[in-house]
């Protein structure tokens, strides 16, 4: 089953992603749920080949394995307002 649910996130464009850091243990299998409650955005960690295209008012999800330690950021990758640079943050796999 799954061990750690990751809290789940919120994207607005006008803040950062909330929450803003992720903690772990390697070998947890994850599942991270996102919002979009404004614009259209995205969410990535390149580390694990996460990319979620975000609509607004939808939740979407992706379910991974953290099979490596370390700090890995997260972003936005869809430019979604004045707010863009903030939206990132970091899952840290211990």
């Amino acid at each position: 089953g799954l061990v750690p649910r990751a809290p789940a996130m919120v994207c607005k464009a006008e803040r950062r992603a909330e929450p803003d850091e992720i903690r772990v243990r390697q070998g947890d299998k994850v599942r991270f749920t996102v919002t979009s409650v404004d614009v259209a955005h995205g969410f990535a960690i390149s580390e694990y080949n996460i990319k979620l295209d975000l609509r607004p008012g939808k939740t979407v999800g992706a379910e991974f394995t953290a099979d490596k330690k370390g700090t890995f950021p997260f972003f936005c990758d869809v430019f979604c307002g004045e707010g863009h640079r903030g939206m990132r943050g970091q899952m840290v796999v211990e």
